[in-house]
């Protein structure tokens, strides 16, 4: 099953003011004119703004158009709500974005029932307690019901049942298929549009050998995409290729003590679930998003891999310092690692020379050890490193 809320962060805007779900709403900073929009809804897609779009160009598109500030800790919140409704009838499920996960149900029939009736549950649950309409595809693969739940508007399903996926996915455009949605598959689309295969019908009738020969390494993909087939399993969320955090600056700062302690935070929370995982770090990725919505992000390889704060603040301070080259303010920050690898198994049989006593940790390594059982009992944010305060401490006194 492919769950999920289309247009979070608009939805959410609507949840929490009533007024705007009779106006066409668009997520983007209102103080600048050049702001990009960020997501839309129905609404104002039919008026001509989209995603990408300037404010005052969607402005002059839609004149009733209303513009919400990106709240991604409101989105974030949603997207935890949402997750104890998923485990307990899903032995594995993922997330792919905020607010939209795959759910692997094999097996599930006989706890549950037919798995339609399993995901009319999850809808009408998730409507009742959280007043969030969502859309369900339900199919055999990823792929398939990725697909389904594209074509809905809340609250709909539509399940594709078992070898029907090519007749379902013939009519539809090439455009559609997921993996040609980003920038990457732009030039991808245009080949394809220049030889007419305007639909994936179109594509399921070339062979693979010509589609490899026009297409390259994508030619395969498309060949198997075009016949509803999909092999990539469902990841649960402990065995994702990636660890993301997120820390938003309320408001706006350029200070470099509260920028630094937001930083400081990220590492805390990343190296708490590294451990958590026994993985270590070795490459670290850093975004920064500034008030004007400009995005700067900067990549390092870790000479040693690691997961503990102190070994790593040095290399994610570099980053800040490669990203932060303008005079703007800071909106959020966000740290990502995409590259692990696992701890050392092997001991040292035998002691250095030099050692006289037994091998302890270093006093870093066993103080963060010490707050990852505090953090694991009472949250993360029960005791935090002083770099990290810097920042809570700032944004709590902003609010006050």
């Amino acid at each position: 099953m492919c769950f999920g809320i289309p247009r979070l962060a608009v939805a959410l805007a609507r949840l929490d003011d009533p007024t705007l779900r009779t106006h066409p709403v668009a997520v983007a900073f209102a103080h600048t004119s050049r702001a990009m929009i960020h997501e839309v809804s129905p609404e104002a897609e039919e008026a001509g703004v989209v995603p990408g779009l300037q404010a005052d160009q969607a402005r002059r598109r839609c004149p009733s158009l209303r513009l919400v500030p990106p709240n991604p800790t409101r989105v974030a919140q949603a997207h935890h709500a949402l997750v104890p409704f998923i485990t307990p009838i899903a032995p594995i499920w993922e997330s792919f974005r905020p607010g939209h996960f795959y759910l692997d149900l094999t097996g599930t029939t006989r706890l549950f029932g037919a798995t339609c009736d399993t995901t009319m549950r999850l809808e009408r649950d998730v409507s009742a307690r959280l007043g969030l309409q969502a859309v369900a595809g339900i199919g055999t693969n990823k792929l398939v019901a990725h697909m389904a739940s594209s074509l809905l508007t809340p609250p709909q399903l539509c399940d594709v049942r078992a070898g029907s996926e090519q007749d379902f996915l013939s009519p539809l455009p090439v455009s559609t298929l997921p993996g040609l949605r980003g920038p990457g598959g732009t030039a991808l689309q245009t080949r394809l549009g220049d030889l007419n295969l305007q639909t994936i019908g179109d594509l399921s009738d070339v062979s693979v050998e010509a589609l490899e020969a026009v297409c390259g390494r994508w030619g395969y993909q498309l060949y198997q995409w075009a016949r509803g087939i999909d092999c990539l399993p469902v990841i649960a969320p402990e065995a994702s290729l990636s660890l993301t955090h997120s820390y938003l600056f309320e408001p706006d700062t350029i200070d470099h003590d509260r920028l630094i302690g937001g930083l400081s935070c990220l590492l805390d929370s990343l190296c708490h679930d590294l451990r958590r995982q026994h993985r270590l770090c070795h490459r670290l990725m850093l975004t920064l998003l500034y008030s004007d919505q400009l995005t700067v992000q900067r990549s390092s390889v870790l000479s040693t891999p690691t997961h503990w704060e102190v070994d790593m603040f040095p290399s994610a301070q570099t980053l800040f310092r490669r990203c932060f080259q303008r005079r703007v303010r800071i909106r959020s920050l966000i740290i990502r690692s995409n590259s692990f690898c696992p701890p050392p198994e092997q001991l040292s049989l035998f002691p250095p020379h030099d050692s006289e006593g037994p091998q302890v940790q270093p006093r870093p390594h066993r103080l963060a050890l010490a707050l990852d059982r505090l953090h694991t009992r009472f949250g993360m944010k029960i005791i935090q490193w002083g770099r990290s305060h810097m920042a809570t401490h700032s944004d709590s006194i902003a609010n006050d």
